[in-house]
């Protein structure tokens, strides 16, 4: 494996951190660091047939909604492991697993719903860096009520 390649891997793996970061601190706005303008997100296995996010714009409305201040999510704690990524040129693809745990808050005060997964990606470089293009998002387990991200 090349030095170029190394690199390529470590500044992805820091795209899915990031991602961590910006959600756990509720500054969904700054997904531009994440994902492409265009980016396309699947949830249809997640969430239900036909659930696509279309662009990047939709995605952060969809995290205000459902995990934001009006929403019945309050801290949230998200996590990356077991990356898989492989790189090609200009291009990349990363498997991801990931495991989330969200405290409700209102009428769900108190409750906790956890989350384990993977996001299956498809990454750009662009001139500031690694973003997501398409993503592929699965859930494995669950523990809890899934009301706690269900919006308001």
């Amino acid at each position: 494996m090349s030095l170029s390649e190394l690199i390529d891997k470590d500044a992805i793996q820091q795209v899915y951190i990031r991602y961590c970061e910006i959600v756990d601190a509720k500054d969904f706005d700054r997904m531009d660091e994440v994902f492409q303008e265009d980016c396309v997100g699947d949830y249809t296995q997640a969430l239900g047939p036909g659930v696509i996010s279309p662009n990047r714009a939709s995605l952060i409305a969809s995290m205000h909604a459902n995990l934001g201040p009006d929403s019945s999510c309050g801290a949230t704690h998200h996590n990356v492991l077991n990356f898989r990524i492989a790189v090609d040129g200009d291009r990349a693809t990363a498997k991801v697993h990931y495991y989330a745990v969200h405290r409700g808050r209102g009428r769900w005060d108190g409750a906790l719903y956890s989350m384990w997964g993977q996001y299956a990606d498809d990454l750009v470089r662009t001139p500031a860096g690694w973003r997501v293009a398409r993503r592929v998002y699965t859930v494995a387990l669950t523990e809890g009520p899934s009301e706690v991200v269900a919006g308001p």
